[in-house]
């Protein structure tokens, strides 16, 4: 099972177009879209009460009116809160929400699982996993879902239980997630590359049969051009019109 890559380089928009609109909203998503964006990234965590929300971070204080830790708050509390402002407000998009939504338009989603593994939480991060998979499931979505962590343990979860059902998402060097007890290459689908995008780096996750991926930091003609000819597939972006717009200019995309 591979992605439907498009161009010379796959445009994936980061929590949405969160350069011109409030990050992992549903205005956010639909902007990425109408914007062009092949893909869109946003996050998964867990409610006190076992819902899956879209949000970043494990708090909902820096993106809300709100205070508090996310695994402390209950769906309802947390759809009270404003995820905009004043003048444009905006509610925190729950996962099957955004998922219905997704399952109709022409994307592919990466879907960042939030809730880590420890000894005390192992059975929530468990039961955060298998909603995922059976949302996607739900709506037919497998083919154009990569599922990511910077928690190894929550992507071997999957391996180990489900083999290569699903494409999954890490980072390279591999220090970069915790929790790594087997060698990710022998289950990831792709990995974004961290700090130096140096060609040794591209070189290594080729040979391996992973696909190379440049984090929301690359966005320069220059980098795009050096990454694409190093055999990067994807690109995630703030502002996804912004990068098709300069892949239309270098020639590496249809306009």
């Amino acid at each position: 099972m591979k992605l439907a890559h498009v161009g010379d380089l796959t445009v994936a928009a980061h929590r949405g177009d969160s350069y011109h609109f409030y990050e992992n909203t549903m205005t956010a998503f639909k902007a990425a879209a109408d914007a062009g964006a092949d893909m869109i990234e946003f996050d998964v965590h867990m409610t006190k009460d076992e819902n899956l929300i879209i949000m970043h971070d494990p708090n909902v204080y820096r993106t809300t009116n709100g205070n508090g830790m996310i695994s402390d708050l209950t769906l309802s509390e947390i759809s009270a809160l404003n995820a905009g402002d004043e003048f444009h407000p905006e509610k925190v998009p729950t996962f099957y929400e955004l998922m219905e939504w997704v399952s109709t338009q022409n994307m592919m989603i990466n879907i960042e699982i939030k809730e880590y593994y420890s000894e005390e939480n192992a059975e929530r991060c468990a039961r955060c996993i298998e909603d995922i998979i059976a949302c996607v499931e739900k709506y037919n979505m497998r083919e154009r879902t990569v599922l990511n962590s910077f928690d190894a343990w929550v992507l071997e979860y999957i391996y180990k239980k489900y083999g290569k059902t699903y494409m999954l998402h890490g980072f390279y060097p591999y220090d970069a997630m915790k929790n790594v007890s087997i060698d990710p290459a022998e289950y990831l689908y792709c990995a974004c590359i961290c700090g130096k995008l140096t060609k040794r780096k591209f070189d290594y996750l080729i040979e391996k049969g992973i696909e190379p991926w440049l984090g929301w930091t690359a966005s320069q003609a220059a980098q795009l051009e050096t990454a694409i000819r190093y055999g990067a597939k994807l690109v995630t972006v703030n502002n996804p019109k912004d990068a098709i717009d300069t892949l239309v200019a270098l020639g590496r995309r249809k306009g």
